[in-house]
């Protein structure tokens, strides 16, 4: 017989692929720059199909559920996804409306969007594995508010700028081959690690719950 609530056969394959996402995160240092950006398309791709297919439940507990990602966490991806990509971590989009830049096209880094869903999507495996149903009930409704507010947008952005790179057959690793190391050129616009995007994030987790 098939599960319901948060068993239900849609929250399961919603949970595989998250727990894809994060294992697939956390190896990524070990892949080269063209594998990561072919697997890219279809680990992005899964979270957000598998999500879209599930129901909102209603939150039960009255406040949140326990954060289990650091400032360390959310750095050490964002770090590793810098380095793979280099100067190709940087895109540009249309500027959203509740964003204060005036220009047509805003800059962004891919980086930052997938730090992000890892963090979320880390936060939400530890929380569904306690077993509670009321804090996996809770968890499921989380990240599905997170996804509709937060990063599913970021995930659609990310995956359209890698995207880009595989069509056009980009190898980032080629920036290395002639001795240059974009993870850490101090002066070719690559962009460092800021933690007001963990913070960010945190602050509009909090004022959601």
């Amino acid at each position: 017989m098939q599960g319901t609530g948060v068993y239900a056969p849609e929250v399961l394959e919603f949970v595989r692929s998250a727990n894809a996402y994060c294992s697939w995160m956390e190896e990524s240092e070990q892949m080269e720059p063209v594998d990561f950006i072919r697997t890219s398309l279809g680990t992005l791709s899964r979270v957000y199909h598998h999500l879209v297919t599930m129901e909102l439940p209603e939150p039960v507990m009255e406040s949140g559920n326990e954060k289990f990602v650091t400032e360390q966490d959310w750095s050490s991806v964002y770090q590793k996804v810098l380095h793979l990509l280099g100067r190709y971590n940087e895109y540009l989009r249309i500027a959203e409306e509740d964003e204060f830049d005036r220009s047509e096209l805003v800059t962004h880094h891919i980086s930052e969007d997938l730090a992000d869903i890892y963090q979320d999507l880390k936060d939400f495996t530890l929380q569904y594995r306690q077993g509670i149903e009321e804090i996996m009930n809770d968890a499921v409704w989380e990240v599905m508010d997170n996804f509709e507010n937060y990063w599913g947008s970021k995930l659609l952005h990310a995956l359209q700028a890698l995207n880009s790179l595989y069509v056009s057959k980009t190898d980032p690793s080629a920036d290395t081959d002639s001795g240059h190391d974009p993870g850490n050129d101090e002066d070719d616009g690559v962009p460092k690690y800021d933690p007001s995007f963990f913070t960010r994030l945190q602050d509009s987790n909090e004022e959601e719950i």
